[in-house]
């Protein structure tokens, strides 16, 4: 497996009537509606079931600006599907590595371990 930084060219995803998919996308990453409409499931945190009162509807002509990172559920609408253009945020746009700070100070809590021989 190779890294790859995310293209600066939007992506295109078609969903058919009624389908359902998970999709990993960053905060900052903006979804615009170009047909059809469609229900974002956020990705779960601490709840393991959201009812879909929380999901964000997105319907066509619309665009939304994503606030967290995670695996996305994109649910189309039954009856017309959706066509989607995913636009992965600016890289002076993305937040702080906190993965490093995380690292950091777990290994500053972490004991020591002292062999003794």
């Amino acid at each position: 497996m190779t890294a790859t930084t995310p293209s600066p060219d939007p992506e295109w995803l078609a969903l058919g009537a009624g389908r359902v998919c998970l999709h990993w996308l960053a905060a900052g990453t903006t979804l615009v509606a170009l047909e059809g409409s469609m229900q974002l499931e956020p990705p779960s945190r601490w709840l393991p079931d959201m009812p879909p009162t929380l999901w964000q509807p997105l319907s066509a002509g619309h665009a939304r600006v994503l606030e967290t990172s995670g695996w996305w559920g994109l649910h189309a609408n039954a009856r017309s599907g959706v066509h989607l253009r995913i636009v992965a945020p600016p890289q002076g746009a993305r937040r702080p590595a906190w993965s490093l700070v995380w690292r950091r100070l777990m290994t500053w809590i972490q004991p020591r371990q002292i062999s003794r021989g």
